[in-house]
């Protein structure tokens, strides 16, 4: 995948794309090969092996595939009821532009069976609040990949975590910034963080608090 890539080749990218997912399911294709693909495609552009028009360019595709088949597939395999009541909301503060991973979780979350709202990067906290009270939020979720972009918010953070149980992900989140934003701190491998949400979502008191 990353030769199709730096090759700027579509087709051939989309192509491994729908046969791993009929191979593997669209589940371990995110854990297992998305997310792996897109932190090679990191690591070859900090080596200078390949240019951030490159980056782009991966990174659309796998948005692109993401948003189409992969939510497809997912909410295929959730019921009616589950997509549609007590959603988890998920979101990236403003400042943080890097999205695909959120997005990913998103997809595995629709898969799961627990109902998920995306927002997206540079989300204002304001608003990410009223969306919490439109849609009846079970759980919000925040995600960025630098403490700067949590720490720029913690005030609006610690607000947020008053009204609704508050989880923070992401290569920017740590023990320490949870504690000070009242917010829980999802495991840094996706698999651990999609169980332990789902299991909260289902019932068990292990997983999103809210605070005092």
């Amino acid at each position: 995948m990353l030769a199709a890539a730096q090759t700027m080749d579509e087709r051939a990218l989309r192509a491994e794309l729908r046969q791993q997912a009929r191979d593997l399911g669209v589940a371990v294709v995110v854990t297992d090969v998305v997310l792996p693909f897109l932190n090679a495609v990191g690591r070859a552009w900090e080596r200078g092996d390949c240019t951030v028009a490159t980056e782009h360019f991966a990174s659309q595709v796998v948005r692109s595939w993401l948003n189409s088949v992969a939510l497809s597939d997912a909410d295929t395999s959730a019921t009616a009821t589950a997509t549609a009541i007590d959603p988890v909301v998920l979101a990236c503060p403003p400042g943080e532009r890097h999205d695909l991973g959120l997005l990913c979780f998103h997809v595995l979350l629709v898969g799961a069976g627990v109902p998920s709202r995306f927002l997206g990067s540079d989300t204002p906290l304001p608003g990410l609040a009223d969306v919490c009270r439109v849609v009846g939020a079970s759980g919000v979720i925040v995600s960025a990949t630098r403490s700067r972009v949590f720490e720029a918010h913690g005030g609006a953070l610690r607000v947020l975590a008053r009204h609704y149980p508050l989880a923070i992900g992401g290569a920017g989140a740590d023990a320490d910034l949870a504690e000070r934003v009242n917010a829980t701190l999802l495991p840094a491998d996706m698999r651990r963080s999609l169980a332990q949400v789902v299991r909260w979502h289902r019932g068990d008191a292990v997983g999103l608090t809210v605070s005092a």
